[in-house]
């Protein structure tokens, strides 16, 4: 795939944060730049956006994958203060009723059946067993170019329907929460290890895997675990599980990261070689620096 501009490629995607204390993800196409999940707050997410060169006028609509609040806790105040729409499913947005700061001012349906367009980008969705009111995996096709993303952020189980669902993607971000020795035998209260690991809480880095594995193909060109556990899970953990699947099914190119919860995972896209520094990624398994990296 060809860049469109100097620094700009048909799609970009930059993990602003991911795990129990908020997400968002940036992504960009050939036509605009979409937010997806807003678990910070407009002055947190300024500064994220702001340490990677970036700035909240350049995002044209807020995708929400659920109403949890380390996903959409800030949607409410960025779609007052930033004028930014916030798109979801009807339940999802009939959820945010909930919210500590009510609804989102400005908000828009998904369609249920088929594709929304929104800033340049297709949207589709798909259903994944979570405790929440409508919890989707996000699918985004730059309109223009093909380039195609997919984002799964809170999961409890893998499903047929899934795993057909993030097939052919060009990138894949998906969450890789807990090892499920570490979870067994960390401080968490029985409840809560029973909530997470029951089929309607999160993936552990050995159900990820198998995930991926099912999901690797050809042209899938990079893969971003997410919403790791901080107590439950190492980055080294995700990456070696995730790492050895892939490898077992045939994928065995060198993007696979573990985004990180306090700070942003420097940006990765779909063709192009564009310039720009990168401070520290995580990269199989081993902290590093260099160049960011075309994919």
């Amino acid at each position: 795939m060809s860049t469109t501009g100097a620094n700009r490629s048909p799609l970009q995607v930059t993990v602003l944060g991911s795990g129990s204390r908020g997400n968002a993800l940036l992504v960009d196409g050939s036509a605009g730049t979409v937010l997806i999940d807003a678990g910070y707050g407009p002055r947190a997410l300024q500064q994220r956006l702001h340490a990677v060169g970036r700035r909240h006028e350049e995002i044209q609509g807020l995708l929400l994958t659920h109403e949890h609040v380390d996903h959409a806790s800030g949607a409410p105040a960025v779609s007052a203060k930033w004028g930014v729409t916030v798109h979801a499913t009807p339940r999802t947005l009939a959820a945010l009723d909930t919210l500590p700061d009510g609804p989102p001012m400005h908000r828009a349906a998904l369609a249920e059946q088929g594709a929304s367009v929104v800033a340049g980008f297709e949207i589709t969705h798909c259903a994944v067993p979570h405790d929440a009111a409508d919890c989707r995996a996000l699918r985004l096709t730059d309109v223009a170019s093909g380039a195609s993303m997919a984002v799964v952020l809170d999961c409890g189980a893998v499903t047929n329907t899934l795993a057909g669902f993030l097939r052919d993607a060009d990138l894949l971000v998906v969450e890789s929460n807990h090892d499920r020795e570490m979870l067994a035998n960390g401080p968490y209260p029985r409840v809560l290890k029973q909530r997470i690991r029951g089929g309607r809480g999160h993936l552990s880095n050995a159900e990820t895997a198998e995930l991926l594995a099912a999901c690797a193909h050809k042209g899938l060109q990079g893969v971003l675990l997410a919403h790791l556990s901080e107590t439950n899970n190492t980055a080294g953990h995700a990456v070696e599980a995730a790492r050895g699947a892939l490898s077992k099914a045939g994928w065995r190119k060198e993007l696979l990261w573990a985004c990180a919860q306090r700070e942003a995972t420097p940006a990765v896209w779909v063709g192009g070689m564009g310039g720009g520094e990168l401070s520290v990624f995580w990269y199989g398994g081993v902290a590093a620096g260099g160049r960011r990296r075309g994919v």
